[in-house]
């Protein structure tokens, strides 16, 4: 018997699995963060750790594919790095892709089509009759409009434009601040330099809270993430030229479980895009994972 172990490494967690050739799931495990570009050698200790305890409930504990969707991976000589650690660890074929390649092939089921993920990151990414386009993805110094992080980041530097203003604190500043424990509005500068992209984008849900008790400003916030979204999105499709209907995969918690975002984001597809199509459903890439694995290691 051969066995597949697919994982999926985002800003926040990682998960592997591990499945037969027939795609019955053996083992699963969830380790944290998985994107290189938060700490190489952290994401890389983590990687393994959640492939290690896969291993543990496959029969004579080897696998014989290893395929990876791993975000910052395309940058650099990442991917390479990877393969090579953990091809040499396991002795077991591996492929390193962006995590949005395997959430496409897992969401779609092969179609042709876009994903589109909001997680602590974010990234757009299409394929069309063999040809791929991203778009966004860059990393929270550069990028990943839409995202927890953006969102966090965004709320956090309307904090220091009141400070600069000498205005009253709003009511998401109050919020925010007692969130996070400090009374003056300067203090944010020791959280925001010293927390991870995950712990910065954890307070996304205040935020939430925020819009839904009626707050303005934090409702705009959210419905401003969501037209970023929709449009890295739409220079996908653009760039990828489209004529039929187009499905758009959503992934990740801000675009699958933040209304305001969500909303916004259709409306501007529904409003640009003749036929759309937003697909949602509740599957782990991991099996995105297993089924590009068959393909590019021919393994059946």
């Amino acid at each position: 018997m051969k066995y597949i172990i697919g994982v999926d490494g985002g800003g926040t967690k990682t998960e592997a699995a591990a499945y037969n050739l027939e795609g019955k799931l053996i083992s699963t495990a969830t380790t944290s963060f998985g994107n290189v570009l938060v700490s190489e050698e952290e994401a890389i200790k983590n990687i393994i750790e959640a492939i290690d305890q896969c291993i543990l409930k496959i029969p004579d504990r080897k696998t014989d594919a290893l395929y990876l969707g791993l975000a910052g991976s395309e940058y650099g000589n990442v991917s390479v790095t990877i393969s090579n650690i953990l091809s040499n660890r396991y002795n077991s074929k591996v492929k390193v892709v962006n995590d949005s390649v395997i959430a496409l092939a897992s969401l779609l089921k092969g179609k042709d089509g876009i994903l589109t993920i909001s997680g602590t990151g974010s990234i757009s990414y299409g394929i069309r009759n063999g040809i791929t386009k991203s778009a966004g993805g860059w990393g929270n110094l550069l990028g990943d409009e839409g995202s927890g992080y953006y969102i966090a980041i965004e709320a956090l530097k309307l904090i220091t434009k009141e400070e600069d203003s000498d205005k009253i604190n709003s009511k998401l500043t109050n919020v925010l601040l007692n969130k996070l424990g400090v009374e003056n509005r300067r203090d944010i500068i020791n959280f925001v330099y010293s927390k991870t992209k995950g712990e910065i984008a954890a307070l996304v849900p205040t935020i939430v809270e925020c819009a839904r008790d009626g707050d303005i400003i934090a409702e705009k916030l959210l419905k401003k993430s969501g037209k970023e979204l929709a449009q890295i999105t739409l220079k996908v499709y653009q760039s990828l030229s489209f004529k039929e209907t187009v499905y758009v995969g959503v992934k990740g918690s801000i675009l699958t479980k933040v209304s305001f975002v969500r909303d916004e984001f259709e409306k501007v597809l529904n409003r640009t895009i003749a036929k759309v199509e937003v697909v949602d459903e509740e599957v782990s890439p991991t099996l995105g994972a297993y089924y590009l694995a068959l393909k590019e290691f021919d393994l059946q």
